[in-house]
């Protein structure tokens, strides 16, 4: 049994989806994973690593916006946005296995801010719970 993953589309654009599908044939949801594959396969390794150098900015700036997140968590992603900057930069200089080393290790820091993150909330939205009671 293959996976299913639901696209929502806008009332808007349901007349395109269903143009296209009389027209080429084929189900949307094959039009668009042919899509993905172009799109991803014409990404280069360093336009990755610089998104997740963006991704990992732009969830440093929200996080400071949040009250009551321990600051460590801001330092480990830092750590991951410092990665990811050594990744693209050995990547210029041609050193692509220590890129991919340096590349992993920002992702492997980025997943744990996150789930530190989402852990400190949880554990705020408990507390909060407890004391209300």
């Amino acid at each position: 049994m293959m996976p299913n993953k639901t696209i929502y589309v806008k009332d808007a654009d349901m007349p395109l989806f269903e143009q296209a599908q009389e027209l080429l044939g084929e189900s949307v949801s094959s039009m668009f994973a042919e899509f993905l594959k172009e799109r991803v396969g014409r990404v280069t390794p360093e336009e990755r690593m610089a998104e997740l150098v963006n991704q990992v900015s732009r969830k440093r700036s929200s996080l400071k916006k949040e009250v009551g997140l321990p600051q460590f968590i801001d330092g480990v992603y830092a750590e991951a946005e410092a990665y990811a900057r050594k990744a693209i930069k050995s990547l210029r200089a041609g050193e692509v296995r220590q890129a991919k080393a340096l590349y992993y290790a920002a992702n492997v820091y980025h997943d744990l801010a996150e789930r530190d993150a989402r852990d400190a909330r949880e554990l705020g939205e408990k507390i909060t719970e407890l004391l209300g009671k």
